[in-house]
């Protein structure tokens, strides 16, 4: 019955509005654009350089399984007449 006595909690008028944030100025805006654009061009960095790295990792277990294989048995005599 409490809320009986102190008015209904669920009222519109009764509740305080939301906070805001501020609007944000200019140097804000800038600064903040420049982040972002810092951030895509890191990220691009970042994806040229893991794709660069799984090249690689392919390349080394490619080298890796022809000389385990041993090169006559992967460079078949005649190979390059096909």
């Amino acid at each position: 019955m409490r809320s009986l006595e102190f008015g209904r909690e669920g009222d519109p008028a009764q509740r305080a509005a939301p906070p805001q944030l501020p609007l944000l100025t200019p140097a804000q805006q800038r600064r903040l654009a420049a982040h972002n654009s810092y951030l895509k061009q890191r990220e691009l960095v970042e994806r040229r350089s893991v794709v660069r790295g799984l090249i690689l990792l392919a390349l080394l277990v490619l080298v890796g399984s022809m000389l385990r294989a041993g090169m006559g048995r992967v460079f078949v005599p005649g190979w390059w007449r096909l």
